[in-house]
């Protein structure tokens, strides 16, 4: 099962919020919004099942309208306390594949590729690429919910690749570019906008990224 963590829109992209106008915040949120939208889409393009933990009741019906076969409204406090919440709710021999919902540039060959990669590996860590190289996680399969304690954020492929080594576990560090790459700052919004080629639905973010163009330069 694939599962996406994500905030009410408005909570979301706060370090991008912080350098722009507050009048635009909203575009900002739009973007993550078709970002998680198309993220959904393409996951059911692969038939594989997902569930969506979010403590927005909107997002939650949402994504049970889309075919969430799993939901958990979370209290939008942390989001390692969400999912470790989350996945107790899940049987223990269902393996899962946690994805970050701000990954623009995914496709329907990516997911393919690697839900096969999962075959091989009790664990599989794809570092996050983002202009501030901070070594974040795009997404973590486990194999077994327990195999590792959940610390998504700054450097956290790092601490992901240290707990399996102290644990003996076999895994698997994947780059993927640029599949992982976020949206974390506004750089990466407007690396986004130079190459919406690569994008799996571009049309879908070319009207809200003239916008944002505007209102940055």
């Amino acid at each position: 099962m694939i599962l996406i963590p994500i905030k009410d829109f408005v909570e979301t992209k706060t370090r991008i919020k912080a350098v722009v106008p507050a009048k635009f915040s909203t575009l900002i949120d739009n973007l993550v919004e078709i970002t998680f939208f198309q993220t959904i889409d393409t996951i059911r393009s692969v038939s594989c099942p997902f569930g969506v933990i979010s403590p927005s009741i909107s997002i939650i019906n949402q994504s049970e309208e889309l075919g969430a076969t799993f939901t958990y409204c979370d209290l939008g406090i942390d989001l390692n306390l969400a999912l470790t919440e989350a996945i107790q709710e899940i049987s223990q021999e269902q393996p899962i594949l946690i994805l970050m919902p701000d990954l623009p540039y995914i496709s329907q060959e990516f997911l393919q590729q690697l839900l096969k990669e999962t075959i091989y590996t009790d664990v599989l860590i794809v570092p996050s690429i983002s202009s501030d190289k901070n070594s974040g996680t795009a997404a973590l399969y486990l194999r077994n919910r327990n195999f590792l304690s959940l610390q998504f954020g700054e450097n956290s492929s790092k601490r992901f690749q240290a707990e399996a080594n102290t644990k003996n576990l076999k895994y698997r560090v994947l780059n993927f570019d640029p599949f992982a790459r976020d949206l974390d700052t506004i750089n990466d919004v407007k690396y986004l906008k130079q190459h919406l080629t690569m994008v799996f639905q571009p049309t879908r973010f070319r009207r809200i990224l003239e916008q944002i163009e505007l209102m940055l330069y």
